[in-house]
């Protein structure tokens, strides 16, 4: 075979051309198109509003049932979510009836474009579904602030809960030994006052605590100054410093490799690849131009690590499916 057969366009396996910024919401995008699940989700979202949003209006209630919940699955992942799930309701290639009329030369940024390739899409379109915010830029989210009057009802709930529990073993200590007096069941580490923090965690790393500035002996900065070295002490181990920084371009496009060699492998074994008799617009692409790639083996590698990044992107997916290009290889793989 001397030329790309019919079966595997060059947008499913040749990703050179998406730029970095591109990357992440590409990296998603396909990874997502071998999901029998999303595919399916985005063909019954699709089914299920089409007879219902017509010129305008709501006609019929819902039939999906589970379509909410099984959005919500989706949704689970946070953000990212967002870069497939942006117009799973809209016709293929096209808008919901009452979207706003263009002006010349626009284009819809969100149309009913899953699952096409990501290449397959227009600029404008793969612009936008590549913005994938975070909750410090949507909700947004500032590190410090002050509390509120539930707040401090919230410590004092949880101070007297835990000064109960506390008092409730120190009880305990005390009838198991009748016969020694307070300051021996100290002295012999019995007995114990351990010290209630007036703080409350909450998922997701925020802590409402009780805090006393002395604004009458320091400056700004010197108040500024201790706060972070306070905050280095105590932050909690659960919550690791955030990096801000993701993943890098790289990063993301090493995943893309590796959904390329799964696909690829779908179609082909690893040994005709490496020969280069099979499909030899491989070797020509940047993507494969490492040595390494000349070792069947890695290819084999690459698809495994493919099919983890898959269950990783969508933790929410059915335990046992597989990316649809999984298990496919050609014989001899």
């Amino acid at each position: 075979m001397k030329k790309q057969p019919e079966v595997i366009s060059d947008l499913d396996w040749n990703f050179d051309g998406v730029p970095d910024s591109e990357l992440d919401a590409c990296c998603y995008w396909e990874y997502a198109r071998e999901s029998a699940f999303i595919c399916e989700l985005r063909k019954r979202s699709w089914e299920h509003w089409k007879p219902l949003y017509v010129k305008g209006k709501w006609w019929n209630e819902p039939k999906d049932k589970h379509l909410h919940a099984d959005l919500q699955k989706v949704q689970s992942i946070g953000y990212p979510a967002e870069v497939f799930l942006r117009g799973i309701s809209c016709p293929p290639d096209g808008v919901l009836s009452d979207a706003p009329s263009l002006k010349p030369g626009e284009m819809y940024q969100v149309t009913g474009s899953f699952p096409k390739p990501w290449q397959a899409l227009t600029a404008s379109e793969r612009r936008y579904r590549s913005q994938i915010g975070t909750d410090v830029e949507r909700i947004p989210l500032v590190p410090f602030k002050r509390g509120i009057s539930l707040d401090a009802q919230d410590i004092r709930d949880w101070a007297k809960t835990q000064g109960a529990k506390a008092e409730a073993e120190r009880e305990q200590v005390r009838r198991e030994n009748p016969k020694l007096n307070e300051e021996t069941l100290l002295r012999l580490g019995k007995l114990k006052f351990p010290e209630i923090k007036p703080s409350v965690y909450w998922a997701g790393g925020r802590e409402v605590t009780v805090i006393a500035i002395d604004w009458g002996s320091f400056t700004n900065d010197e108040i500024v100054n201790y706060f972070r070295r306070w905050a280095k002490v105590n932050r909690p181990q659960q919550y690791t410093v955030p990096s801000r920084k993701g993943h890098k371009p790289g990063d993301w496009r090493a995943n893309l490799t590796r959904l390329a060699v799964m696909r690829l492998l779908s179609q082909f074994s690893a040994l005709q690849i490496v020969r280069q008799d099979s499909f030899p617009a491989i070797w020509e692409t940047k993507q494969f131009s490492g040595r390494k790639w000349g070792d069947f083996t890695k290819w084999r590698d690459a698809r495994r690590d493919a099919g983890k990044l898959f269950r990783k992107l969508f933790p929410f997916l059915p335990a046992d499916e597989k990316p649809l290009s999984w298990g496919r290889q050609a014989p001899g793989k």
